[in-house]
């Protein structure tokens, strides 16, 4: 079926960048692009009026946890303080015999919710780093009955981590452990690369740069070179030295996540730094609400602190971020813009509204002002998946019972996992006091 686009602002690309085409089209064919541009006279099966809107390449979530958002809630947990030393680990840790009431990954409620979520924000494509562990086959077809383009993969590592009853962080070492969590993520990319239609992109994730063994992580390349798939790990937020440099000569990219750290009080690097030493930069959301949208502008807003100028997080360079960025990071040149022959893959961003006023750069209001409430169309693949700001696969009020019920759960577990023993409110009290 042939779908016209009527602009609105057209986000372009001229086979080099982006080009903005005011009152501009797009044409797709099935989940092809087949025209962008001023005028098209051809015959076309349907029309959607994007008058007011930004009609941009779908976004792409270069880091994110699929997962209930009620998780997210214990990140800034009062009775761990030493954030800047033990990161998301100060939260996450379980004591040994709570372990087993901890962080269950939920495939059916909290990870549907999540990548629903992620999708109303604009995101076509997301790199679920883990998302994949548990229950695979599950998992696939929730991605499948979900619709949205997914690079994905079970995460392992060579280290458990638990906290002992006085809050002290404890890394418990198996090389075993590692070894048989790789031969999981192999397994994996080799039976689900190219599922769910072409959507579903196997990658390897080694947990993190200190929880895995350099026997483990050359073990991890080799295999990926082997059966042809990528790598991400969790790695680093402030570079030493020629670290940089190492990053960008090696060809590697990186995946920029400022939210979780300015939740933790923490300015992360700066995004032009990275950009500048020659290095392809991504966007992820990481942790809740994961809104592309509003991470393009935390991302540019970080940068310009921890550059001390306002010259720093062009709107320019983290909507490329969000694009090609994205795309390149996954090795496809048919994701991330709006061309001939490009993936059908599309975000339609309403403008005209009093929340941004007149428009001059529609690119610049998009980093300054959008939400993910401003997303009126999600396109992937050649269908439409949000229409109107609704996600159209299933009733989304049924879904947000569940997901009520879901963290209720998790919140009444805090104590059988905690160090502290305590209730949700002692560890996380309140804004006010509730009745």
């Amino acid at each position: 079926m042939k779908t016209l686009i009527q602009g609105g602002w057209v986000v372009g690309f001229d086979g080099k960048e982006h080009e903005i085409i005011n009152d501009g089209l797009v044409v797709f064919d099935g989940n092809r692009i087949d025209f962008v541009g001023k005028e098209y006279a051809q015959p076309v099966d349907k029309k959607i009026d994007a008058q007011g809107c930004l009609v941009s390449p779908g976004f792409i979530d270069t880091h994110f946890h699929s997962g209930i958002n009620a998780s997210d809630y214990i990140l800034n947990d009062s009775t761990k303080t030493d954030f800047f030393a033990s990161n998301y680990l100060a939260h996450g840790g379980p004591t040994r015999e709570g372990a087993h009431s901890a962080h269950l990954k939920d495939v059916d409620v909290g990870q549907r919710f999540s990548l629903i979520h992620v999708l109303k924000s604009g995101v076509t494509t997301t790199f679920d780093i883990g998302g994949a562990g548990g229950e695979t086959e599950r998992y696939v077809d929730m991605i499948d009955q979900v619709g949205i383009r997914c690079a994905a993969g079970p995460s392992y590592k060579n280290v458990s981590f638990f906290h002992d009853r006085e809050g002290r962080l404890e890394y418990d070492w198996d090389n075993e452990r590692g070894t048989k969590g790789l031969k999981a993520a192999i397994d994996f990319a080799q039976k689900y690369n190219g599922a769910c239609s072409g959507r579903m992109t196997a990658l390897l994730f080694p947990g993190h740069v200190d929880s895995c063994t350099p026997a483990l992580l050359k073990d991890t390349r080799k295999a990926a070179r082997e059966i042809g798939v990528r790598v991400q790990i969790h790695a680093t937020i402030y570079p030493y030295g020629d670290d940089l440099k190492i990053i960008a000569d090696s060809g590697a990219s990186v995946a920029y996540s400022p939210l979780k750290y300015l939740k933790l009080g923490i300015v992360m690097e700066s995004f032009d730094k990275y950009r500048q030493a020659g290095i392809n930069m991504g966007i992820g959301t990481d942790t809740f609400p994961k809104d592309i949208l509003s991470d393009m502008r935390y991302a540019a807003i970080a940068s310009r602190v921890a550059e001390k100028s306002f010259l720093a997080g062009h709107p320019r360079d983290v909507f490329n971020a969000i694009t090609l960025g994205g795309a390149k990071m996954l090795g496809r040149d048919d994701l991330g813009r709006l061309q001939k022959g490009a993936k059908a893959d599309i975000t339609i961003v309403n403008l005209r509204d009093v929340a941004f006023g007149a428009v001059r750069d529609p690119i610049r209001s998009l980093m300054e002002t959008a939400v993910s409430r401003d997303v009126r169309t999600v396109i992937v693949d050649g269908e439409t998946l949000v229409e109107n700001g609704k996600y159209l696969r299933l009733d989304e009020q049924e879904l947000l019972e569940k997901v009520q019920v879901k963290g209720e759960q998790v919140w009444d577990s805090v104590p059988k996992w905690h160090w502290t023993g305590k209730a949700i409110d002692e560890v996380v009290p309140p804004s006010f006091r509730m009745k």
